[in-house]
């Protein structure tokens, strides 16, 4: 694997994405605090290599991603995958498969609305499978600069997901 993963995180996404016919993605972060923007530039990063895929919607959600669940339940998604720097104690840059019961009630997040509710609200108001891509970060203090670990997974992580994205849309 081209990034550091958690053990079988490709097969595991790709196990979660079978039978997708619409994907929605969402990245999450606030772009004035270190490596917690990772999931917005992720997601821009992937928007530039799948452009105008009738069957895959790329956003920002920034630090409200709430403000986008309207978008994304009016396309009707079959899959929505969030991509977000989440701490599971991993070494940084360190890539993995989030659900809902690993986040923890009270975890701190920089975030409106925290996001195992948001993942809630999503799973119950949407027929879709909802998948966070969490990435460990390293430094979620104030800055403008991705950390070194986090900044090296980008590109390697973006043409991942796409290629991934494709084949299974693709099915």
């Amino acid at each position: 694997m081209p990034f550091p993963c958690a053990e079988s995180f490709p097969e595991k996404l790709r196990m979660q994405l079978q039978g997708a016919k619409k994907i929605f993605v969402l990245g999450i972060g606030m772009n004035w605090k270190s490596d917690d923007r990772l999931g917005v530039a992720l997601a821009r990063s992937l928007a530039k290599k799948l452009p105008a895929h009738p069957d895959i919607r790329i956003a920002s959600g920034g630090e409200a991603p709430e403000n986008f669940t309207g978008v994304i339940r009016a396309f009707v998604p079959s899959h929505v995958i969030l991509l977000d720097a989440v701490d599971h104690c991993l070494p940084p840059g360190t890539v993995f498969l989030a659900d809902e019961s690993s986040i923890a009630v009270g975890d701190m997040t920089s975030h409106h609305l925290p996001l195992r509710l948001l993942m809630r609200f999503l799973g119950t108001s949407l027929p879709a499978r909802v998948i966070l891509v969490g990435i460990q970060p390293r430094n979620l203090m104030p800055g403008n600069k991705l950390s070194a670990p986090v900044k090296k997974i980008l590109p390697r992580l973006a043409e991942f997901l796409a290629q991934t994205l494709r084949e299974q849309i693709n099915k």
